[in-house]
């Protein structure tokens, strides 16, 4: 894993890269970058920053995604239930999404959105148009609040605008 750090938000980013058979895409951690994520995970909550894990593959896909999940996914969502995050970041799916996963002290948000070059065009529905988020990170009395703000195509034409907010935090 990678660390960056921005005032109070630390940036964890993780590679689920593996090489495979063409048209297959399932990918995994690996239990050493889930072992040094833990101890980064546990350094980074001792200095009270805000941790966000970033990764391409969502840490909790449908079934019938068996052939583009990540395989060791539920090694992820036990050590984030152990050692804790305040936000995960992923892609892949190319949809809005938004899942709870367990922590220790509450529900972690786990988000993705949409491509980015996911033009509008008669065949694709609105939540899968081209979208990103911004996220408003901070903390009052001791406690954070995250809130994201989804941007992005709505009816295909051509403008981006404002599509939702959420209080995560």
């Amino acid at each position: 894993p990678f660390v960056r750090r921005r005032g109070d938000v630390a940036l964890i980013g993780l590679s689920s890269a593996i090489p495979t058979a063409p048209f297959m895409a399932p990918r995994r951690l690996g239990p050493v970058q889930l072992a040094r994520l833990a101890d980064i995970l546990a350094a980074l909550a001792a200095e009270g920053l805000f941790r966000v894990v970033l990764l391409h593959h969502p840490p909790l896909s449908a079934p019938a995604h068996r052939f583009k999940w990540l395989t060791d996914a539920e090694g992820l969502r036990a050590l984030l239930a152990r050692a804790g995050a305040e936000l995960v970041i992923h892609g892949h799916d190319h949809v809005h999404s938004l899942v709870w996963l367990d922590g220790p002290a509450g529900r972690i948000p786990a988000i993705g959105v949409p491509s980015a070059s996911a033009a509008p065009h008669p065949g694709r529905r609105a939540h899968q148009f081209a979208a990103f988020n911004l996220y408003r990170i901070d903390r009052s009395a001791g406690r954070w609040s995250c809130e994201a703000i989804s941007r992005g195509f709505n009816d295909g034409g051509g403008r981006i605008v404002e599509l939702e907010r959420r209080t995560l935090a």
